[in-house]
């Protein structure tokens, strides 16, 4: 998909946070923006990199990271198509705190930080919208701290598994779930180690309450398993 303007005005037309903008806002925020697309394992920005915008996804999934003195990495968060990154950073202007990684191939809409500024300075309701889209994100983070420190490495698991359920269809107490990416970046957002990530799959399957079958996993039991992350 290409840069022309008119594609630009359809796609940031089509994005929640820009909805019921003006022509003319519009035009402030496709004056600064651009698609960008992305191979698998193609890096956005580097941590410590200056900020420059934030990114919608289009279509794929990128992985945000970030990397230890040591060289240790923890995925921050998976971004999913449909979801936006990288709003915050736009109102100090420094650096990115985290690496963006495309996990697929992936497509991005790419919007300058100088656009939305702008836009923030003529537009208070805009500066609304940012706000409440940035404290959606601070209570997912909160709630993932709160899991990190609170729940074991199996009601992590469990939990992730009933939340990736809910979106689907569930006939009978069972359900299909599939992984969103490699088990090891799932292992990471979700702060256990890849070894014990597989082994607590390993014990729901020897439960019966799931079946592994590559990145399909078959929930059998959801009334089982939302036991399980009770009582665990």
């Amino acid at each position: 998909m290409g840069n022309n303007q008119s594609t630009l005005s359809v796609l940031l037309r089509q994005l929640p946070l820009f909805s019921g903008l003006t022509e003319d806002q519009i035009g402030v925020l496709r004056a600064g923006s651009r698609i960008t697309v992305l191979e698998r394992n193609g890096i956005l920005f580097r941590q410590g990199d200056p900020v420059r915008g934030f990114f919608f996804v289009q279509r794929g999934q990128m992985q945000l990271a970030v990397s230890t003195p040591d060289g240790a990495e923890k995925v921050v968060e998976i971004v999913a198509a449909g979801e936006t990154f990288g709003e915050a950073v736009v109102f100090d202007g420094l650096r990115y705190p985290v690496t963006a990684t495309a996990l697929v191939s992936t497509e991005l809409l790419a919007v300058s930080s100088d656009a939305v500024l702008d836009l923030l300075d003529r537009d208070p309701a805009f500066a609304r919208r940012m706000l409440a889209n940035m404290a959606v994100r601070l209570r997912r983070l909160i709630r993932d701290v709160e899991s990190y420190s609170l729940r074991s490495g199996v009601q992590r698991v469990v939990g992730f598994l009933l939340h990736e359920a809910g979106s689907g269809t569930e006939v009978e107490g069972r359900a299909t779930v599939t992984l969103p990416t490699r088990k090891h970046v799932l292992a990471s957002r979700l702060n256990l180690a890849p070894e014990t990530f597989s082994r607590v799959l390993r014990e729901l399957s020897a439960d019966g309450l799931i079946a592994v079958e590559g990145r399909r996993i078959v929930l059998h039991d959801m009334p089982g398993l939302q036991a399980r992350l009770e009582w665990q």
